[in-house]
């Protein structure tokens, strides 16, 4: 009787780990799209103490965040002023675009509403 041929894998090892879009060496601009001026002018009196901003010219409101060079600390904090801003402005979400991505940010709040919405109409469905 003949023996099975043995397998042999491969153990695929990584060099680095892989790393988030925004802990790169190259810290890049967050944009925030606001639905209106009322609530671009709310984000902008928010985001001005945190990090250097400006408003984006063009024909919707986006306010521009540059973030601090190094680390990625800075992550959280962004996450507390959007939520923040958008609870105060009484929105349900933002639009913030990093490195060439879209990421949709909702309030805790909404979360929260959203959850409950869905367990009433399994409860009442």
């Amino acid at each position: 009787m003949s023996s099975a041929p043995s397998l042999t894998f491969l153990k695929r090892g990584r060099k680095h780990p892989p790393t988030a879009s925004w802990s790169l060496q190259a810290v890049r601009p967050v944009e925030i799209v606001a639905p209106d001026q009322l609530s671009t002018a709310l984000l902008l009196e928010y985001a001005a103490p945190v990090f250097p901003a400006e408003l984006v010219s063009g024909t919707s409101w986006i306010v521009r965040l540059q973030p601090p060079p190094s680390g990625g600390g800075w992550v959280l904090e962004l996450l507390a002023l959007v939520e923040r801003w958008l609870e105060s402005a009484r929105l349900p979400c933002a639009n913030v675009l990093y490195g060439g991505r879209s990421y949709m940010i909702r309030t805790s709040v909404h979360l929260a509403l959203a959850g409950a919405s869905s367990q009433e109409e399994r409860a009442t469905g």
